[in-house]
C-alpha cells in the first residue's frame, strides 16, 4: 500500500513539473502573430538578468586549439586591424551574446542575438567611460536588450543605442566587422585568433538549443512585433545599415553589392524591418 501511494506521489509531482514546463514553453515560446502596428514594448523573455552570462574576462586561442571543436561551415564574427584578426563563433556566441574584449588596444563589445540572428561589433565607450555590458533578459521586438553595468540602462543590440535608463538616446560607435565561416577564416587569416570556449560557464559548445527547438528552419517569431513588413520572408537574412535617418537592407544573396565603406550588420528581415520600418530593399 505504501509502495503505491508513493508511487501515486511520484506521478503526481511528475505530471505538475510537466506543466510548469509547459506553460513556460507556451509562454516564453509559442509564436505570437502581430496583425497591426504598434509601439514597441520591453518584454520579459523568461531568463533573468545574467542568466544568460555575457563574457567579461575572455580568454583568447590559437587557431590550432580552435580547430579542435569548431565546425568548418560554422559560422561567426570577424574583426580585423591591419591584417590581425580574431574569430567569434557563433557556438560560443549562441549562449552568452555578448564578449567585452580588447581587441589591438580598443574596447570593443561583440554582440550576437540568435532571435534575429543580428549581429554587431561596437565601441565600449559611453560618455567617455569604458562600461562592461551584459544580457538583460529582456526583449524588444524580439531583439535582446542589453545593459550596461555603470547605470544599468537598457540598450538595443541590433541599433546599439539606449532605449532606458540614465543613457537614453546614447548611441554606441559602430566597428567593422564581417561574417565568416570558420573555414573561411582560417583561410583568409592563418596567423589570426579565437575566443575560446574557456569561458567559466558550463555549456556545450557543440549544441545550438535555438537548433534543437527548430527555430532558424520554422517561420515562428517567439516575441510580439511592433511593425511587420512582407516584402520579404520574415526569415530572410539581411545585411543593412543607416545612416542619417535612411536605412537599406541588402538580402543576403547581394551582400557584396555595397562598394563604399558602410558598416553592415546582420539581421532577420522581420527584426530589421521592425527596427527600421522604413527601410529600402536594395534592388538589383
Amino acid at each position: 500500500m505504501t509502495q503505491h501511494r508513493s508511487a501515486f506521489i511520484l506521478l503526481v509531482a511528475a505530471v505538475l513539473v510537466s506543466g510548469v514546463f509547459y506553460f513556460e514553453y507556451r509562454t516564453h515560446r509559442t509564436p505570437i502573430l502581430v496583425s497591426q502596428e504598434s509601439a514597441p514594448q520591453i518584454l520579459e523573455s523568461g531568463v533573468i538578468q545574467d542568466g544568460i552570462p555575457a563574457i567579461t574576462e575572455p580568454v583568447i586561442e590559437s587557431i590550432a586549439a580552435a580547430d579542435v571543436y569548431l565546425e568548418n561551415d560554422g559560422l561567426g564574427i570577424a574583426v580585423e586591424d591591419h591584417g590581425y584578426a580574431r574569430f567569434y563563433p557563433f557556438q560560443i556566441l549562441v549562449w552568452h551574446e555578448v564578449v567585452n574584449d580588447t581587441f589591438r588596444g580598443e574596447e570593443i563589445l561583440v554582440t550576437y542575438c540568435p532571435l534575429t540572428y543580428s549581429s554587431a561589433v561596437y565601441e565600449r565607450t559611453v560618455a567617455d567611460e569604458v562600461v562592461v555590458f551584459g544580457v538583460s533578459g529582456k526583449v524588444m521586438d524580439s531583439n535582446t536588450l542589453l545593459f550596461d553595468a555603470t547605470s544599468g540602462s537598457l540598450w538595443s543590440q541590433l541599433k546599439g543605442e539606449a532605449i532606458e535608463g540614465a543613457f537614453i538616446g546614447a548611441k554606441l560607435v559602430r566597428l567593422p566587422s564581417t561574417i565568416l565561416s570558420w573555414s573561411a577564416f582560417k583561410t583568409d587569416y592563418p596567423y589570426g585568433d579565437v575566443l575560446s570556449r574557456e569561458t567559466g560557464a558550463d555549456r556545450d559548445y557543440t549544441q545550438d538549443p535555438y537548433d534543437r527547438e527548430g527555430y532558424y528552419d520554422s517561420a515562428a517569431i517567439w516575441f510580439p512585433l511592433s511593425h511587420e513588413d512582407a516584402r520579404l520572408p520574415a526569415k530572410t537574412i539581411v545585411y543593412g545599415y543607416e545612416q542619417d535617418g535612411v536605412a537599406m537592407a541588402y538580402p543576403v544573396d547581394f551582400v557584396q553589392a555595397p562598394d563604399d565603406d558602410r558598416i553592415l550588420r546582420s539581421a532577420y528581415w522581420f527584426a530589421w524591418a521592425s527596427a527600421y520600418p522604413e527601410t529600402l530593399i536594395y534592388q538589383q
